[in-house]
Formats: C-alpha cells, structure tokens, sequence
C-alpha cells in the first residue's frame, strides 16, 4: 500500500468510526510540590453548628480537598476530649474512610460538651492541620430531666367538627430566675412540646429553628432540642418564655376533615404542654438549673389562631410588651396547668430543622377588584411571608394564599385548597410601621392578597420567606435546553417545597403528609439535589413507628390516622426502597440495621400475601398514580415491587454481613422472576399489559428473561415513538421509562422525550409558565380559562414526584453515578446524544464535589471531568473506558 492510499484509509476510518482522544489533564504538580490535604465540612451524624446527639456512638465524617490529581488519604487520627480530658484517641489509623466512623471511646456522659478533631495523612504521609468541631450529649437518662410537661387550659373543642373550625389561641408561660453573678462557663437548654413550641430568653428567639419540636407519631416519639443559650443570660435578673400552639399534635392534620373522619384533630392529643429546663455551669464548678414546673406563669396572649393547615390570627393590640422579659407586669397570669409525662421515647432530634431558606421580594402587585391587593412572589414555594404595614389601629388585614391566579379576573385561584382555610389576620395596633410574620402555620404559594387595607400599599408590604428543611445546594444543572434549565429549578424548588419536617405530597392543601409512594419514587433524585442524609435519618424513624401491626407500612408516616386501605403497592414499599439509596448514596450502614427488622418483617407480610411468589393487588391501591394512558394492573405493579424490594433486601443483607438472609431474599426474587416472567412476559418480549409503565418496571426491576430484555426495551420505545416522542405514565412509570430508555441504549430518544413540550411532559408544564412540578401534567393550560376546570380538587402546583427524572439528568445526562455503596468508587458515563449540545453539572457528595460536563462543537465532544480528593473513578466514553484518581481531566471525542 502506497503512502498516500495508507493516509486516505486512516483518514476514512477516523472520520467513520466514533474516536476518543487521550485525555487532557490539568498540570500535576511534583509530590514534592504539593502541599498536604486540608480537612473540610467536619460533621457530626452529617451534622454541624448546633449538634446535640444522644446515640451512645456518634459517627464522624469530613471531607478533602487538595491540589494536583490522584491525590489520597493514606491514614486518619480522631481525637476528642471533654472538660475531664481525652475521651478517644484513635491513633494514626491506616485507611481511606472519611466518613460513618463511629466513636469507640469511653461512655459518653450525659449533658457534656466534646470537641473533636481529626487529622488526615496524604499518600506521602504528610499531615493535614487539624479540624473539627463540638457536639453536645442531651439528657441520656430520666432520671437527667427535672422539668415537668405545663400548659395553659384555654377550653375544649365544642364545635360542629364537619361545619365549623375550632382554632384555640397560642400559650404563653414564663419563668423569672436569677443567674448568679459569677463567670458562666456553659449553659444549655433542653427544650420539647407536645405541639409547638418557640423559645426565649430576655425578649430574644432562641435559635433560628421553627416548627420545634417537630413530627411524630408522639405516643411513640418525641424529639427534644438542646441550646447553647450562654448568650442569652445576663448576671442577675432574667426571665424564660415560651410560647406554645397546636401544631401536628393537637391541630388538623391532613385530609381528615375533608374526608369526615372520626377525628378531624387532636389526633394526639387536646392540649399543647412544654417541658424544658437550662443548666447553667459556673466556672468554679457551681451549677443551677431552671426547669418547667408549677411555678412558671401561664397566660394568652396576641396570637388568637394558630393552625398549619388553617392559619394564623394575630391581633398586636394585645401584645404584652416586655413579657418574656425581667420586669413584666404580669397581671392577670395564671398557674400553669401540669400535664403528665410523654408517652413516647425522648430522644435528641437526628434531622434537619424548618427554618428561612431564602427571602423573596414582590414582583409586581395587582388591584384586581377595588380594596384587593395582590402579590407575585415570583415562584411557588413553601413558607411564610413577613408583612410591613403603616396603618392605624385596629386594621384588620386579610392575607390569602394561592398557587395561581384565575385567567378571568385575576383574583386568587383557591379551589385547590380544599379544606385547608391557609388565610392569616393581622390586627394592626397603630402608631407607625409594623411588622409581623406568622409563627405556627405554613403555606404553599405564589400569590399573596391582601385586603382591609385603608389605602394601596407599597410592593415592599409583603416579602416571601421560603421555608424548608433542606438546603437546595448540592447539585447544580444545565444545558443548552433553556426549558430542561428552567425544569431542574423547578425540581429543586417543589423539593424544598415539600420537604418540610416530613416528604410531604404537597404544602398548599389539606394534606401535606409523608405520603411514602412519592418518596420512594424520588428519593434517588432528591440525593443528588440536596443533602438530606439527616432529613432521611429521621423520616426513616417516623417510617418504622408507623409501621403496621401485621408488618406493611402505611401509605404516609407519620401515621396519625388510617382508613381502609391505608397500605398501598409502590406505597408501602418506601420501607426498603428508601433505607437502601440512603446506604447506596452515603455508605450508611446503620441506618440498614435500624431499619432491618421492620424491613424483615415487611418482606414477611408480603410473603404470606402472595400466591406462588406473586402479590395480588386487591384493595384499594393507588396504581401508577394519575397516568395518562391505559392503567397498569394492581397485581402487576405488587408483584414487581415486591420482586424489587427482594433484590434489595439481599444487597442490604450482603452490606450488613448476613450472607445467609442475603442468599435467601436472592432465592425469593428468582421464584418471583420466574413466575411473573411466565404470567406477564410473552416470547416475543412484549408484556400482557402492554403499558409503557409495564414494560419499564419489568425491566428496570430485572424481571424479564435475559435474552428478552432487549427486545422489550425495543418495544418500550417503539411505544413511545409511536405516541409522538411522549410517555403515558403516571408516578411510578415515568422515572422509569427513562432510565430503562438509557440502561439499554435508546439515549436519543430519552432526550427527546426530556425535551419534549407537547402535553404529557416536562415541558409542557414549562411552556405553559410553571415554576414547580405539577401534580397533574395539565394542571394548567394558558388557554384553559381556569385551572378550576382541571378537577381542582385534586390539582396541586407543587408535587415533587414529577421531578424524578433529576435522577436520569445525573445518572445518564451528566453520568455521575457510585459504583458501591458511597461514591468512593465513582462511575463518569454521559450519555452522549445528538439531540442536545451541551450538559454540564455538579453533585456534592459524601466525599467532595464531582462534576461533569459535555459539549459539542462541530463533530468534537469534549467532556470534563473533576473526582473528589480520596476517591477514584471509570470514565466510559465511546470506545474507550479510563480509570482516573482525584483531580480535573478533559477528553475528547470525535463523532
């Protein structure tokens, strides 16, 4: 072969096949040059700041940074002292791990304050500076807490339940006491209710944390708060006050009056009670202790109403200035009324509290009618607003929530609330500028409306304050699709929205409950958006109390009250579904062995429900919830789930160490393959149902015969195709159409659906100006006239379970993906397609963040990469695979 003829052939093979070039790396500095690792984000139980624990072994975790590539953690050292001395030293310990250490030191002490440290050694033994932080034991025995449960009897309920609202006021009860004029070295506060509750000290909020002491199902639980309030006291005259409100223990909880229960509140109770007490150490060893008991003073005070779901009535007429402070005039205070002790175990709150995530300004306002203001916020979220008024006394001002607004007239589109009033009344005192937020209620919102005013007020009247559990900062997301950009916005607002002390369905109307069928669907996604590693932990918790007698888990936890059929398919199953992506995500295994006798337990129900390995579906089930096309049979969906759930099992079995319940669970899902394959799989590979939700499930949960697999993944997309590029499932199938569309190679029609805007999809809500994920897909049309004509009873603008694909934006758009359990190991796999230009993101892991990005320009991709100190990863481009330590690196490919 002749020169040129060899140089034309090498030239058509370039240009014909799909070529990966070498990658290109950022300068790696010597070993010699490079400084050592730096310590970051040192957490306790993935916590930091105000961290109070009352596990008998707390586990440590932080993260590395470090400049160049490959770089490691060779080796750690743990050291962590109280007032006494060192209470664990670890030594220099030869391992990776930076995170789930559990403290092996002696016994740690009740109501004591620990400092910790740890130091990380590189691969050339190089020593990091030391970080840490502090942790405080709550009060680990009963015999600690001095404080008695009190409250102020203000009446019972003797409404008409079903016509007529019953919204007690809020309590007040405080307590003057004497800090003795003498250096404090610590003091901290123990604090809980039955209901709801808000701390201070000398006329000062307590913490930024809302919504204390939060949900549970109380005759099982009840969490208590501990805070440094040190600085807060003052030598001498001092007071502590309280201020109390229904709240989920004695206010209306979910759909029960909508739905006529036998209760519709006070689901656990009648009266809120709080029960608290500071210890004040003095440096020469001296302590005092301020607990609640018959002494304190109780009263009512200017919050009338207060409920989550109803609202919240202020009249600041009634203010009593100066009341939690030294001084007070207290006349007309009562005694408090003694209540009895928690049913429920005390224990030390392992989550993430309610507090303001964010502070929007109006947009704009709108006088829709004469006297009627109302207020774009500019997104739909979950919160509060704080309201600014210069009006005279006695003004009585109206504030209305919604989501949207009517096409018509403009006016406040409410019909999607349902029973839930969600309207707050301030009574204005006078005398120049106020302001006022609501304390002990909650709405879901876009729209604000005000009436009663005396004259037009100005924008800055009402500000938006976005209430959450979680903070929205762990993964980040673009594209060169500006709607695919405006739908993950609105996946992290709905999340944020909802994830509000519990995986709520939604924060506008009479539910907002932890409806555990959403939450399976979309916890994957939720990992990659946010931290919610503590927020889990606890609902985990709220899962196993509510838990069912016979070993089904119900379909929302907490489990305040059940009606027939309260366990559902796809439901019920959050119960393994969930504990396991926490372990996959964060390398945590203890919350498997919490969980593991109630998963056991689960897998036993679901077993005695079957017949030769197959769950029937009877009952009242929930199906693939709102599809759009033809339904996906009960029995279908039961026993693919519990198929599912056995593979996880055996998986959580394998992390655990109990290899013979792993084998086990693996003998159950191939009796249950092998049945469902011959009841519901046919030899040409197509279903018996012939949903496209059908066939994802079957696939993605590894049901089909090897050799038909293929071939069904074939037929799902000849579905989709054939139904214009579009699904027509509902909250179980979506998600998994697109992983299944990826996991077998149909990427470019996963972005087609994924940049779809015809109706059913993502984007159809986007064209349409959503800034949430709807419940419905068509909740709203532009030229519907009014959502009112969608069933707006059941209509809501801010339901996260749509939002699921932020799990294949990150598994297959970007390609971050663990491989194991933790993201030590990391798999980089984009999806490379033609149908988008560019995709770039970021997730903040357990171990740093890693990002990944791909962009086209003419017939080259380049795809950069960037893996967290102390891990490593597989890049998988076309045709070529790469194993890369930590550090930034740039490929190439040429299409």
């Amino acid at each position: 072969m002749t020169t040129t003829r060899l140089f034309f052939t090498l030239l058509f093979l370039s240009l014909l096949c799909t070529s990966v070039r070498d990658a290109k790396v950022s300068p790696v500095l010597s070993r010699d040059a490079q400084t050592a690792l730096k310590v970051t984000n040192p957490r306790v139980e993935y916590q930091s700041g105000n961290v109070s624990v009352d596990v008998d072994k707390p586990r440590f975790s932080w993260e590395l940074t470090g400049e160049g590539q490959d770089r490691q953690q060779s080796a750690y050292r743990i050291t962590v002292h109280d007032d006494g001395g060192e209470t664990w030293n670890t030594g220099k310990i030869t391992s990776r791990a930076t995170n789930q250490i559990a403290y092996e030191g002696t016994t740690l002490q009740s109501n004591r304050q620990y400092t910790w440290g740890v130091t990380s050694y590189d691969e050339n033994d190089r020593a990091s500076t030391v970080n840490g932080g502090t942790f405080r034991t709550g009060l680990l025995h009963f015999s600690d807490w001095k404080g008695e449960f009190i409250g102020h009897d203000v009446g019972y309920d003797t409404t008409d339940k079903y016509k007529e609202l019953y919204l007690p006021p809020a309590r007040y009860l405080r307590k003057d006491f004497e800090v003795a004029g003498k250096d404090i070295k610590r003091a901290t506060a123990y604090t809980t209710a039955h209901g709801l509750y808000e701390l201070s000290i000398n006329g000062e909020k307590v913490g930024d944390e809302l919504f204390l002491p939060g949900w549970t199902d109380y005759d099982k639980r009840l969490y208590y708060q501990t805070f440094d309030v040190k600085p807060y006291l003052e030598a001498g005259d001092n007071t502590v006050g309280v201020t109390l409100a229904d709240g989920w223990y004695a206010g209306y909880v979910g759909y029960a009056l909508l739905t006529r229960q036998d209760k519709v509140r006070e689901f656990y109770g009648v009266n809120p009670a709080f029960m608290g007490q500071i210890h004040v150490e003095y440096t020469d060893g001296t302590t005092d202790t301020i607990a609640s008991n018959e002494t304190w003073q109780a009263n009512t005070g200017p919050i009338l109403e207060a409920d989550i779901l109803m609202g919240e009535t202020y009249d600041a007429r009634l203010e009593m200035d100066g009341w939690d402070s030294p001084g007070a005039d207290t006349t007309g205070w009562q005694k408090p009324r003694p209540y009895v002790f928690a049913k429920g175990r005390l224990q030390a709150y392992p989550g993430e509290y309610v507090s303001v995530r964010e502070s929007l300004p109006a947009l704009k306002m709108t006088e829709p009618e004469p006297g009627t203001y109302i207020y774009d916020l500019g997104k739909n979220f979950a919160g509060i607003i704080e309201l600014k008024v210069d009006v005279p006394a006695g003004t009585e001002i109206k504030i209305r929530y919604a989501e949207l607004l009517r096409d018509e007239d403009g006016g406040m589109m409410t019909g999607n609330l349902r029973k839930a009033r969600a309207t707050d009344t301030y009574v204005a005192k006078g005398g120049g500028t106020e302001v006022w937020r609501p304390r002990f209620t909650y709405h879901g919102f876009q729209f604000v409306e005000l009436t009663g005013l005396p004259t037009a007020p100005g924008l800055d009247a009402v500000t938006g304050l976005v209430l959450s559990s979680i903070e929205m900062d762990a993964g980040q997301f673009t594209s060169s699709n500006p709607m695919n950009n405006q739908l993950f916005e609105n996946i992290k607002t709905t999340q944020a929205a909802n994830f509000f002390e519990v995986p709520t369905d939604c924060p506008q109307r009479d539910e907002r409950l932890g409806w555990t069928g959403d939450a399976q669907a979309f916890v994957r996604s939720a990992t990659y958006t946010a931290d919610v590693a503590a927020f889990f932990t606890k609902w985990l918790i709220d899962l196993d109390d509510s838990q069912l007698w016979f070993g089904a888990y119900p379909n929302f936890a907490p489990f305040p009250f059940s009606r027939p059929g309260s366990y559902s398919p796809a439901w019920m199953d959050a119960g393994v579904i969930v504990p396991y992506t926490i372990h996959q995500v964060y390398g945590d295994t203890r919350a498997l062995e919490k969980a593991w006798d109630g998963m056991e337990k689960f897998m036993d129900f679901q077993a005695d429900a079957s017949t030769d390995y197959l769950r029937p579906g009877a009952g009242k089930n929930w199906g693939d919830w709102l599809t759009t096309g033809a339904a996906t049979s009960n029995d279908f969906i039961a026993s693919a789930y519990y198929a599912y759930d056995a593979t996880l099992m055996a998986k959580m079995a394998d992390a655990l160490g109990k290899p013979e319940r792993a084998n086990h669970y693996r003998d159950v899902f191939q009796n249950i393959k092998t049945a469902f394959s011959k009841k519901y799989i046919l030899p040409d590979g197509s279903t018996t149902e012939g949903t496209q939700t059908a066939y994802a499930l079957a696939l993605y949960f590894d049901l089909y015969p090897a050799d038909l697999a293929a071939e069904g993944a074939k037929q799902l997309a000849q579905s989709i195709t054939e139904n214009g590029d579009k699904f027509s499932t509902g909250f179980l199938g979506t998600k998994h159409v697109m992983l299944v569309l990826s996991q077998f190679g149909h990427h470019d029609l996963a972005y087609r659906v994924f940049q779809q805007t015809d109706y059913p999809s993502w984007g159809f809500s986007v064209a349409n100006g959503s800034t949430s994920i709807w419940e419905r897909w068509n909740s709203y049309t532009k030229d519907a006239g009014s959502n009112e004509k969608i069933n707006a009873a059941m209509n809501s603008f801010s339901h996260y379970a749509f939002g699921s694909v932020a799990e294949w934006m990150y598994r297959y758009g970007l390609g971050i993906e663990t491989d194991g359990a933790g993201f030590r190991e990391i798999t980089i796999q984009p999806a490379i397609s033609k149908e988008i230009d560019e995709m770039s993101g970021s997730y903040n892991s357990i171990n740093g963040p890693i990002a990944s990005s791909w962009k086209r320009t003419g017939n080259t991709v380049t795809v950069d990469v960037t893996i967290p100190v102390n891990t490593t990863a597989t890049v998988h481009l076309p045709e070529r695979t790469e194993k890369i330590g930590s550090g930034t690196y740039s490929f190439e490919v040429i299409e």
